[in-house]
């Protein structure tokens, strides 16, 4: 399965794109490797800011972080944190490709915070990577500009 041309272009990206559940199924990001089951949900408001509900587990125990999205453009957005202390630290990110409509996977990348380095997720709609899937969206980062810093250090995050 060739994925290279099945994501449109970010322009104009619309905030329901990434609307619903996805898992965290691919990462660079380090703090997934401390926390299971990581997901993110996104829940449209009027106007294009986005809900955004993260969930994991550490030690058993469920972690949530909730925060508001702001749309800044072409599939790139600003987000902001609901509680003490990531209400003071926004983080930049964008969706960099996602199937044309958003029903199995997305890739998006985040920008370097105080707490965070820069990474990339990859997201599906399940919590495990099926193998042909995989394959098919290890070869579309290749061709990704902004993914290539993150390839190397990609990981799947534990999923019960």
């Amino acid at each position: 399965m060739s994925l290279a041309a099945s994501f449109p272009a970010r322009t104009g990206l619309d905030p329901r794109v990434v609307a619903g559940t996805w898992y965290v199924t691919r990462t660079s990001l380090p703090l997934w490797r401390r926390l299971d089951n990581p997901s993110v949900t996104y829940a449209p408001l009027p106007g294009g800011q986005v809900v955004d509900t993260v969930r994991a587990a550490a030690g058993g125990r469920p972690r949530l972080i909730v925060g508001l999205d702001r749309p800044l453009g072409d599939g790139r957005f600003e987000w902001r944190g609901l509680s003490f202390p990531t209400r003071f630290t926004p983080s930049r990110w964008e969706v960099l490709a996602h199937d044309p409509q958003a029903q199995t996977w997305a890739v998006t990348v985040f920008a370097r915070t105080p707490f965070t380095p820069a990474g990339l997720d990859v997201y599906t709609r399940a919590p495990r990577l099926l193998p042909d899937l995989e394959t098919s969206l290890l070869r579309l980062l290749e061709t990704l500009p902004q993914a290539q810093p993150f390839v190397p250090r990609l990981f799947a995050p534990r999923h019960d």
